[in-house]
């Protein structure tokens, strides 16, 4: 059961959040075949750790309906997914998942595309492929910046296996190639500066530590180049995104001063509520909120950042907890490409690089989506791992 809710829930999270919802929750009732070891997992009890304690922060808050709506968020996003993937120990299956939920977003994403420049329809059922947001991004059912945060991960993973995985024939290099071109791509017809960004970074982080590895640095050219001359012919031809490049203005555009005053919002909120914060999305109603951003609407969810919202919603103690988690979660993945050889724990490591760079911009972690995935794929890629260290453990001591 629980191997065809990770294969239903790699197909339905490509569509869906609300599908993530339901699959990885109907994990959740046979956790108790795996709790021998996810109790063991230090992430699994940070996580545990994170969200019992905003929701006692959420019995303080002064509006505890949205305050324990954002807590039921965080669960839904970071438990079950995580839960779902930690079933899984067998490789192959683990292999078999992934390529099913990489070949469906790509899928998914190739009819955004095709959408974006009027080849197909840009909505179905309600949910958008192209033309959702100011400047009528590629959307993919998501939100552009969401989006931006997939295609990252997306590139991450099939950049890794191309250029690490030793056995692959010439086949799958194309695949693994083209599928990584294509995701950069598909990266820049979203718009997000911030995944600009956080992509440029990561990207550069894979080549170096590549280059490092084997000094080769061929294929990484050959890459640079044909990403570089499609974008240039893309952007050369997109209005949308040229205006979005040059109206990249501290002074001038509304976006990135929203999150100038953000920084400033949860200092001041900070100042006054430096252990505990002020409870979950409980800092966008705040005097502090309203006094600079003059936003009245009372609609803002969050300060367009994760660190500075977590600072204002959950205090210094939510920065600690959230910080030791971010630290075994690498910790944790570093352990298992090392001592298991595994390029999908050395894809995640760049996966979670660029999240967390991008999440200065804005807070996908905070869920649903792109922090389903995540934690879905953590777990997926850690699942059976600390049995066979603790097997390790046993023969070093005979």
């Amino acid at each position: 059961m629980e191997l065809l809710l990770n294969y239903l829930f790699s197909i339905g999270i490509a569509f869906s959040h609300v599908l993530g919802y339901i699959f990885s929750g109907l994990s959740v009732f046979f956790i108790y075949k795996n709790w021998n070891n996810l109790k063991r997992e230090k992430i699994f009890l940070l996580i545990m750790l994170f969200l019992v304690y905003g929701f006692i922060l959420s019995f303080f808050s002064y509006d505890k309906q949205t305050s324990f709506d954002e807590m039921f968020n965080y669960l839904a996003s970071w438990f079950p997914p995580f839960v779902l993937g930690y079933y899984i120990v067998d490789e192959t299956k683990k292999y078999k998942i992934i390529i099913i939920n990489i070949s469906i977003f790509t899928v998914i994403v190739f009819f955004s595309i095709l959408a974006y420049y009027n080849l197909f329809y840009k909505e179905i059922f309600g949910l958008p492929l192209a033309g959702s947001g100011l400047y009528g991004h590629i959307n993919a059912f998501l939100w552009h910046i969401s989006l931006g945060a997939m295609c990252v991960m997306m590139s991450s993973i099939t950049l890794v296996f191309l250029l690490f995985k030793q056995d692959l024939n010439n086949k799958r290099k194309i695949i693994l190639f083209v599928l990584s071109v294509f995701f950069v791509v598909a990266l820049f017809l979203t718009g997000s500066r911030g995944y600009y960004l956080a992509g440029f970074i990561t990207y550069s982080s894979i080549f170096f530590f590549y280059f490092y590895k084997t000094k080769q640095i061929k294929i990484i050219l050959l890459f640079m180049l044909l990403s570089g001359l499609i974008i240039g012919i893309l952007y050369s031809k997109n209005h949308f995104i040229q205006e979005r490049m040059q109206n990249t203005s501290i002074a001038q555009e509304g976006s990135l001063q929203t999150r100038i005053n953000g920084y400033r919002i949860s200092f001041a909120i900070f100042k006054n509520h430096p252990i505990f914060g002020v409870g979950p999305r409980q800092g966008v109603i705040q005097k502090e909120f309203i006094e600079i951003s003059k936003d009245y609407s009372n609609g803002a969810r969050h300060l367009h950042s994760m660190y500075i919202n977590i600072l204002a919603d959950f205090g210094i103690v939510g920065i600690i907890i959230f910080g030791f988690l971010v630290f075994f979660i690498f910790k944790r993945l570093i352990y298992v490409y090392k001592q298991h050889n595994s390029l999908f724990a050395l894809a995640l490591i760049f996966c979670w690089i660029s999240v967390l760079i991008g999440d200065n911009f804005d807070t996908v972690l905070r869920g649903p989506r792109v922090a389903m995935d995540y934690f879905w794929l953590t777990g997926l890629v850690l699942g059976g791992t600390l049995i066979n260290s603790k097997k390790e453990d046993k023969n070093n001591e005979k």
